[in-house]
């Protein structure tokens, strides 16, 4: 995550004791290491986010740009894609290219490759196919288990399965020949047909809930209460998400869930409304397509990677997995992982299959350096967000009142050719089906299929974007049908502080749907529609005008979030924060080193991210099992380890940024000031008990309290430094749905905080304060799901011509809980480009799913129609923000929920134009053309 300068000359001795940080031994003693990335000589120790000077205006305010923005801006910060093997320090000048042939067919018999087009002088070096692996014993386990490559002789299991890794030495020939290559005929010869591969489900539940007399009563029954239920008409396939049910619960959940759909089946449950709808394949589209070097270090039986993910640790994990075998002529002893920035992920890059591939290519390479980086085409061809049938008779309902009595929704994800995260996302798209709405009785199946489609992946709204659009279609169906304005209807029906969720758990935040449902209300797009419609219509008359509003309900976090962060200061008072997370375009760098001012008066000089882990070393943390699988007896045998957390830190995942890292920011920021600036205040002002701690205020960068002198901060710094004071502070945080706490002693005094480590800097040494108690979420709390939740509304309004069909969107105005905003730019920058990504997947991303689809290997932005400007109202998006219930309100994880609600905002326009309903996804010109 490091932008670096290069210098010519020669490497320094490399310290190990320093530089690296052991993350343990995953498989066959294969230590790995996460490295600190430094690029030839650029410096002694760790390179740091390239902030300018001024960024943060007076350090108090707002800040005046991203932390990074003038690197960006400028082209000083660098990513993965940049780096070749003359970059790394202490590897070989030259670097080798890769690419990988991938199987366009998945219906016939591979049967091998004719390399015959390439000139002798363009063939590869290298080929390495699934015989050469299974003849050097690698071989895919754990995450991946979908073989690498396709043997000679089967049929691919899934359109874009490699077939071949090509290795080139030189770049020139090397591109001249995947060029050749690209969308050329008998290359990969196939035979006899056979039909797509079958294999059993990724995974599958079923969600039944039983709610008590009033929505913040006790269950009758529900996931929360009774445990999760794989039903009996569902089986497993390798990729098992939650534990297995016990059958008495088990058959509860049928027998509830038969009641519930007999209910609406008979009309018992007041008017019945039925949906079938369907939403898309669609690309990640990456700013920045997947990239890696490695280089196999023979002689030292290491083999050394340079990637840009989201999850360091648990990629190399899963490479080492890999490379297990200890009988491999490739065994190694060392994986040792460097990270760069990386452009843009969206959750794609969360654990992709690609860092595989690099390490192959890096065994493979007769120990020369070798890059694999995809190109537009293969990104697309590569992994993609999952269709999904979504089948429901949601909502039973009194006419009299509209109040939502029953919900019935069976979901189904085509999950492509491996299982990535597919089961996890099913169980997202459930959990979340019904938006923001309490139903008191609810019956809800998932599964996640396979297929031999292209891999389907986590992004874009992690299911909730598929199971929520079809929700909000289909509450303003019964608005519809029942007479009522589609807002009110959401009112009687919405969430609020205190209500039990689809699972039955209640969110621990403060859920402010009427607060968000008053301002979509009071919005002059929505209440002066009529007047817009007939004003338009009449200057326009060749087209519809529609206007429609929509809401979503998503959850941020896993529920297994761990997050580490260091604050500190120098003599001079310049601060320093460091926080165990990648910046992957988010903004994340520049929240980080705002929140330190939440109790050090002022923003950070400098934002380290850093998921190496070296310089959380001093708190020697150790951890040990699985936290979702975690009984309570072996958590609490673990906790009496001081050192033992849960887990270490997270992916870059799952709206994590703003709410959990920057969580152990602020805490590490309160310590210090507990810990250093206080003291130092105390004896500045030698004012004895009159001033307590509780008293303390900043006022424009200074500490005050009680009329005493203000003192700037780097009086306070000079103070702590001069009289050895605490002058640093490393926290690590956990939260599996709240957070745990610990008691520290601390210089005599006990101090409680909301972290469960803790290292105090004194002179230029860290020293660990074992807790003496702590508290970790029971580890029952997983499976509550949706107790961190944010919510949005949208409002579109937009044109289609009647003689073409065409659309055209006017306007949106989207209203977002987002607790407290740290950055309030980066909050409507999220906005902005969510509200780009949720009207692209509304009207125009579409990928065929099969082999007239990506996996053909021909499709790139010719064919595959992402919205441009012309595509979006650039100065017509607005975005309102709900002010934070009180100043210190903890910030919410908001990056999938800005783009949510705005699909389905756009089809409600669509019908309020059209008054047709559409229930597949993209909705394009030709089909409205074809429904008028």
């Amino acid at each position: 995550m490091k932008a670096m300068h290069f210098r010519s000359q020669a490497p320094p001795p490399v310290n190990w004791s320093r530089r690296r940080f052991l993350i343990g031994s995953s498989a066959a003693g294969i230590t790995l290491a996460l490295v600190p990335l430094v690029a030839h000589a650029a410096f002694e120790k760790d390179e740091t986010m390239p902030a300018a000077p001024g960024w943060s205006g007076n350090g108090v305010g707002p800040p005046r740009y991203r932390i990074d923005g003038y690197a960006k801006a400028t082209g000083a910060k660098l990513y993965a894609r940049d780096f070749r093997a003359a970059d790394m320090a202490g590897w070989p000048d030259e670097t080798d290219h890769a690419m990988l042939l991938l199987a366009s067919d998945a219906t016939h018999r591979f049967v091998g490759m004719d390399l015959a087009i390439l000139a002798n002088d363009l063939q590869p070096d290298k080929v390495v196919t699934a015989e050469d692996l299974k003849a050097s014993r690698i071989r895919a386990k754990g995450y991946f288990t979908e073989d690498l490559m396709c043997p000679k002789g089967k049929t691919p299991d899934y359109l874009g399965q490699p077939v071949a890794l090509l290795i080139f030495r030189g770049l020139e020939k090397f591109v001249t020949a995947r060029q050749i290559l690209r969308g050329a005929n008998g290359v990969i010869v196939f035979g006899e047909e056979t039909g797509a591969v079958a294999k059993p489900p990724y995974g599958a539940n079923r969600f039944t809930r039983i709610g008590g007399s009033d929505p913040s009563a006790p269950d009758v029954y529900s996931p929360a209460r009774d445990g999760w239920v794989v039903p009996p008409r569902f089986r497993r396939g390798q990729y098992p998400s939650w534990p297995e049910a016990d059958p008495a619960a088990t058959r509860r959940a049928e027998a509830y869930g038969r009641d519930i759909r007999a209910t609406l089946d008979n009309g018992r449950a007041g008017r019945v409304l039925k949906q079938h709808f369907q939403t898309q394949s669609a690309d990640h589209f990456f700013m920045e397509p997947e990239s890696g070097l490695a280089w196999h270090d023979a002689a030292n039986d290491r083999l050394s990677l340079m990637l840009g993910v989201q999850s360091p640790a648990d990629t190399l994990r899963a490479i080492a997995d890999m490379l297990s075998d200890a009988e491999s002529p490739y065994a190694i002893k060392e994986l040792e992982g460097h990270f760069a920035y990386f452009g843009g992920a969206f959750g794609g890059k969360d654990m992709p299959l690609l860092p595989n591939y690099v390490a192959l290519a890096g065994l493979f390479a007769d120990g020369r350096p070798v890059r694999l980086a995809l190109d537009r085409f293969e990104s697309i061809s590569a992994r993609h967000e999952a269709p999904r049938r979504d089948d429901r008779k949601p909502t039973g309902r009194r006419p009299e009142t509209g109040a939502f009595t029953a919900f019935v929704c069976d979901l189904s994800l085509n999950g492509g050719g491996t299982a990535n995260y597919s089961a996890s996302v099913a169980d997202a798209a459930a959990i979340s089906s019904a938006s923001m709405y309490y139903v008191p009785k609810s019956d809800v199946s998932t599964i996640a299929t396979h297929s031999h489609g292209v891999t389907a992946g986590s992004m874009r709204g992690y299911g909730g974007l598929q199971s929520i659009t079809a929700m909000e279609c289909l509450v303003d169906d019964v608005a519809a049908q029942l007479n009522m304005d589609p807002i009110e209807l959401r009112r009687k029906n919405a969430m609020r502080t205190g209500y039990r969720n689809l699972t039955g758990a209640v969110p621990v935040v403060t859920i402010r749907s009427e607060a968000l449902l008053d301002r979509l209300e009071q919005s002059p797009l929505w209440s002066r529609r009529d007047q817009d419609r007939r004003a338009f219509q009449a200057a326009n008359p060749y087209k519809a005008y529609g206007v429609g509003v929509a809401c979503a309900m998503f959850k941020y976090g896993t529920g297994e979030d761990g997050a580490l962060a260091a604050v500190s200061f120098s003599a001079d008072g310049r601060i320093e924060v460091a926080a165990s997370t990648v910046e992957m375009g988010t903004g994340t760098s520049t929240a980080v080193a705002v929140r330190v001012a939440d109790h050090l008066g002022r923003h950070a000089d400098q934002a380290i991210l850093d998921s190496t882990g070296l310089r959380w070393e001093p708190l020697g943390l150790v951890t040990s099992g699985d936290p979702l699988k975690m009984s309570q007896q072996d958590q609490d045998a673990a906790a009496a380890n001081p050192r033992w957390v849960p887990v270490i830190t997270s992916r870059a995942s799952a709206s994590v940024g703003a709410h959990v890292t920057t969580h152990a920011v602020a805490e590490a920021s309160y310590a210090l000031l507990r810990f250093g600036l206080w003291p130092a205040a105390r004896a500045i002002w030698q004012a004895g008990d009159t001033v307590t701690f509780a008293d303390l205020q900043w006022i424009d960068g200074k500490l005050t309290a009680k009329g005493m002198e203000p003192l700037s901060f780097v009086r306070l710094a000079e103070r702590c430094h001069a009289s050895g004071g605490t002058t640093g502070v490393m926290v690590h945080a956990f939260s599996r749905w709240q957070w745990a706490g610990a008691e520290f002693a601390v210089e005599g005094d006990t101090w409680n905080g909301a972290i469960d480590a803790l290292a105090l800097r004194r002179g230029g040494d860290w020293r660990v304060q074992d807790r003496r108690k702590v508290s970790f979420p029971p580890a029952s709390t997983e499976r509550l799901s949706e107790t961190y939740a944010a919510t949005s509304g949208a409002i579109v309004a937009l044109s289609i011509d009647r003689t073409n069909g065409a659309i055209k969107v006017l306007r949106v105005h989207e209203v977002l809980d987002c607790g407290r905003a740290l950055v309030p730019e980066l909050v409507s920058g999220q906005a902005q480009g969510g509200i780009a990504m949720g009207l692209g997947h509304a009207l125009t991303e579409y990928l065929p799913l099969y082999e007239d689809g990506p996996g053909n290997g021909t499709w790139n932005v010719n064919r595959y129609d992402v919205p441009r400007a012309r595509d979006v109202p650039v100065w017509d998006m607005t975005l309102e923000t709900l002010p934070p219930v009180k100043n210190d309100d903890a910030p919410r994880g908001i990056a999938e929920i800005v783009m949510i609600p705005v699909i389905p905002a756009t089809l409600n326009a669509i019908h309020d134009a059209t008054g047709k309903r559409f229930t597949r996804l993209p909705v394009t010109a030709d089909d409205i053309q074809k429904a008028q």
